[in-house]
């Protein structure tokens, strides 16, 4: 007799497919988006936007009234977004590739945590097969990880270091995303306590 999955379970499957579906809608966009960018279908009066992967100094005082009191202050670090205007064509493509392969990785990302959540689902939690997608899990993760820090360099070097402003200087600290490599380490543990539990349950079905 199957035994029903707990609720928990079933709203991370649900929610998994839902995030799924939206980014599989978003992949198309993007890879339609890219294909339009080898034709002349938006001239030369495309805007694009994209994060800035490095913090900004502000140059600029400002003035604080607390209290009845005058307090000199400054913004001295912030993220952006950075708007370019009429964006050359070369440089929409390079961005446009940059947005195709990071997406790849969150939709493989998605795509495998899928599969391990219908597995736990359906009650096969310990098995080799769930094993294996957790290890592909923090792979992709890692590699994720690698080309994010990747384009935060290249980004930096290549666009960052020759923006030029008034009042607003660009900082040389990058942002690494460490958080996602400790997520990736943290699954590739989850795997190797999976490998435990399953050599456990072996050791238990022999003794059996």
């Amino acid at each position: 007799m199957k035994t029903k999955s707990p609720l928990s379970i079933r709203i991370i499957y649900w929610f998994t497919n839902v995030i799924l579906g939206l980014l599989s809608l978003i992949s198309v966009a993007v890879i339609v988006f890219n294909i339009l960018l080898y034709t002349s279908f938006f001239g030369n009066d495309l805007q694009l936007h994209s994060q800035l992967p490095v913090e900004v100094n502000f140059l600029e005082m400002g003035n604080l009234n607390l209290n009845g009191q005058d307090i000199k202050v400054e913004l001295v670090e912030a993220t952006s977004r950075i708007h370019f205007f009429n964006t050359p064509i070369f440089l929409a493509k390079i961005f446009g590739l940059a947005l195709l392969l990071a997406l790849s990785f969150i939709v493989s990302i998605m795509w495998t945590f899928r599969k391990f959540i219908v597995n736990v689902k359906n009650g096969r939690t310990f098995n080799i097969a769930n094993i294996k997608l957790l290890k592909r899990l923090a792979y992709i993760m890692t590699g994720l990880w690698f080309y994010t820090v990747l384009y935060n360099y290249s980004f930096y070097y290549y666009i960052a270091t020759k923006l030029e402003f008034e009042y607003i200087s660009i900082s040389k600290e990058t942002q690494d995303h460490g958080s996602i490599l400790v997520i990736a380490l943290f699954i590739w543990v989850l795997a190797h306590i999976f490998i435990s539990g399953l050599k456990l349950q072996e050791e238990q079905d022999l003794t059996i």
